[in-house]
């Protein structure tokens, strides 16, 4: 649940917040408002995943009530309270006293909306928690010439409460340790599996770690996002990440490299590195929300079941019976945007896991894709996948799944 904690001098712009991120999410998120002059308990029962308290405050002092509605709140939950602080005056961004250890958002009206400052920062919020564990940041640099800017942005971002795993390699003679006696891979493999994003330092020096390329391919198989921080010289003319793979997503951050002995970025620079992690991990849980809910509404609607098989890996069953016959789909809904290829290569290690059904369909997102480039991607599979966009299911599932050249 998302609750506004606003004082009623903010009511408007709290009214604003609610609509958007109504919007935005889709009701896929409960949200409530609450006033701060006569806030009482939290409004739900039991403790959720998603529990966000979003505090709107003004230069005026906040409510004694107010007040302690936040203390109350951090203490039953520890360290896995998520809290936002949104200051409407720039004179006054210090939050209420509770919470004063976070870095309050300043609300711009010009950049409200769905896709607005906020929006980003409260989904980007929630998209590390959509997992429903202590989930967090994965930052992956290499020491020779990443390490400034990556202690840099890992500081900047426990400064907005957002939670990160630093990686902590050391590279020395090629033989890397993150802990003393502990083995680098499970290390690295741990932490990776209770990330939602990796955030890759891509200097000219990254490429040539086997670590960050073990991270990259470790990410891919469970389906985290990679955002590479590129750093280029001018004389460099090529631009985006030096990571092959990642190409596809068409997602980066390009810097000029810093000169040596410079700071490493500016705060501009690392609130544009911030904006760029926040809009991503709202984009993936706007899909995570969004994608199963329309494909579970088309299966149903012709009939089928639905099961969620692996959550985390947004893996779905369906099935319908007809007579003495049983169609059984296995479907997954990606989070990227079009189609990314180390998430088909997933779902067929997957489906090679738990057996294949009737019919196994890859369903993606974003731009609707022409038939070439669909099966420019589906020849390297075409014992075991269907690739089709959300908006194609319905006229495959009239057409008994003969439609799109389904197998």
């Amino acid at each position: 649940m998302i609750v506004i904690l606003h004082q009623r001098t903010c009511q408007r712009i709290a009214d604003t917040a609610r609509d958007d991120l109504l919007a935005a999410f889709s009701g896929n998120v409960e949200l409530k408002q609450v006033e701060a002059e006569s806030a009482a308990s939290w409004p739900a029962a039991a403790i959720q995943w998603d529990d966000l308290l979003i505090i709107i405050f003004d230069s005026t002092a906040f409510p004694d009530a107010g007040s302690r509605f936040i203390s109350e709140y951090l203490r039953q939950r520890g360290d896995d309270a998520m809290l936002l602080p949104v200051a409407v005056d720039s004179t006054s961004q210090k939050p209420p006293k509770p919470s004063e250890g976070i870095k309050a958002l300043l609300y711009d009206a010009t950049a409200a909306g769905v896709r607005g400052r906020l929006t980003n920062r409260a989904g980007g919020m929630l998209g590390l928690r959509v997992q429903g564990r202590h989930t967090k940041i994965f930052i992956s640099y290499r020491e020779a010439d990443g390490s400034a800017i990556a202690e840099q942005l890992n500081t900047h971002f426990a400064s907005l409460g957002l939670r990160t795993f630093l990686d902590k390699a050391k590279e020395f003679d090629g033989e890397p340790a993150i802990l003393p006696g502990s083995p680098v891979q499970k290390e690295i493999d741990d932490a990776l599996a209770t990330a939602n994003l990796v955030l890759l330092i891509d200097t000219p020096k990254a490429i040539e770690s086997p670590w960050i390329r073990h991270e990259i391919d470790t990410a891919d198989g469970l389906l985290l996002p990679v955002l590479p921080i590129c750093f280029r010289d001018g004389s460099d003319p090529k631009k985006g990440t030096r990571f092959r793979s990642l190409l596809a997503l068409q997602r980066w951050e390009l810097f000029q490299t810093p000169p040596v002995g410079a700071s490493a970025l500016s705060a501009d620079q690392m609130n544009r590195v911030v904006d760029a992690a926040e809009t991503y991990l709202c984009e993936i849980f706007r899909r995570r929300c969004r994608v199963p809910f329309i494909v579970k509404t088309e299966f149903e609607s012709h009939g089928f079941g639905w099961k969620v098989l692996d959550q985390k890996l947004l893996m779905f069953a369906s099935n319908r019976t007809g007579g003495r016959i049983t169609t059984n789909v296995l479907s997954h809904c990606s989070i990227f945007d079009q189609i990314y290829e180390p998430a088909i290569r997933r779902f067929q290690t997957y489906l090679n896991k738990i057996g294949h059904a009737n019919h196994s369909l890859f369903i993606y997102d974003g731009e609707l894709l022409p038939d070439y480039e669909v099966e420019a991607f589906a020849k390297g599979y075409p014992d075991f996948v269907v690739i089709l966009h959300h908006q194609e299911l319905a006229a495959l599932i009239d057409s008994h799944f003969t439609f799109l050249g389904a197998a």
